[in-house]
């Protein structure tokens, strides 16, 4: 081989992306590690980072993908350092998504407190942005979710059977929402203390669920009714209800069996139905609102009740997960 050939080639690789020269993988755009993006979806800027593992090579059917959603006043960042979801997925090869909801005032950074950022889940209201809620401004974050998903799949290989979504309070409404109105895309949906608003009706292809609850959340009360703190309330059903109502839209009417109930945990399970799909409902005893994980530093007894970390919701959820890919 000539001189300018070889000058050629060398010059030809360097102008790739780092991401195409890592042995066993191709990842377009995105490289392994962390990767920040934005795109306009509706006249809006939304931003999303996107944890593609660098340990693991991609297998041969593709990545499984899992994204997970903050609850109101959280943060893609937030979840990230909060969750679990990010270690999760270098050690068991997965890639994670965390999209960021709106903004209460969208020409201000977000701030838990002050700016605090919310999904449009379908929902009345908002207790945490009231009239600038997502909810409020009919944010179309179903578009926004789809149209990200979208994107990470042309970058990379996704497994099409092991898409889940995961969600905390506010996020896990909107976690509902989505798998409910995509239900084509999402293999099976996670959510930690939230209820769903999503329309009931039968479910396009079957999907999944698996819910976990304190039976001390004061945002998520097993009785239902009012709902909140320090004097912000609305109404809601009963936490089960949920689950009891996704097992309907999956076709199973059978009462939940009960697989556990101790001082600790009480497990609920409907179904599986033919397809294996099947929905399972975990209430945490003596829990409050707090996502359940060994990183969460993010939810004060004071405002979100006791916290009891009996179980891991991030590591539990995958468990599921794993057991229910797309049929």
């Amino acid at each position: 081989m000539n001189s300018t050939r070889i000058r050629f080639l060398i010059v030809s690789l360097l102008s790739l992306p780092l991401s195409v020269l890592v042995a066993g993988r191709s990842t377009g755009d995105l490289k392994p590690g962390r990767n920040d993006i934005e795109f306009d979806h509706q006249g809006r800027t939304r931003t999303a980072i996107i944890m593609v593992p660098k340990s693991a090579a991609i297998p041969p059917e593709g990545w499984p993908l899992v994204m997970m959603l903050h609850g109101a006043g959280g943060s893609s960042k937030n979840v990230l350092e909060s969750t679990g979801w990010a270690e999760q997925g270098e050690k068991e090869g997965i890639v994670t998504v965390f999209p960021n909801g709106t903004p209460r005032d969208e020409s201000k950074p977000e701030s838990f407190s002050r700016n605090p950022q919310t999904w449009n889940s379908g929902a009345k209201l908002s207790l945490s942005s009231g009239n600038s809620s997502a909810i409020a401004k009919n944010v179309d974050d179903v578009g926004f979710l789809t149209q990200l998903l979208e994107r990470v799949r042309r970058q990379l290989k996704i497994d099409p059977k092991r898409i889940f979504v995961a969600g905390h309070s506010n996020g896990a409404q909107m976690a509902y929402r989505f798998a409910s109105e995509r239900s084509t895309m999402v293999a099976a949906v996670g959510v930690m203390a939230g209820h769903s608003y999503a329309e009931q009706k039968t479910l396009g292809s079957p999907v999944s669920l698996i819910q976990i609850v304190g039976d001390h959340d004061p945002f998520t009360p097993m009785a239902g009714g009012k709902a909140g703190v320090l004097g912000l309330t609305m109404t809601v059903p009963p936490a089960l209800d949920s689950p009891r109502l996704w097992a309907q839209s999956l076709g199973i009417s059978d009462e939940a069996r009960i697989t556990r109930n101790d001082d600790t945990l009480t497990i609920r399970s409907w179904g599986p139905v033919t397809g294996g799909a099947e929905v399972r409902s975990i209430v945490v005893k003596g829990h409050g609102h707090a996502y359940l994980s060994r990183q969460d530093r993010f939810h004060p007894a004071l405002l979100f009740g006791p916290t009891v970390k009996s179980i891991n919701a991030t590591e539990t959820m995958w468990e599921f997960f794993k057991a229910h890919p797309k049929r």
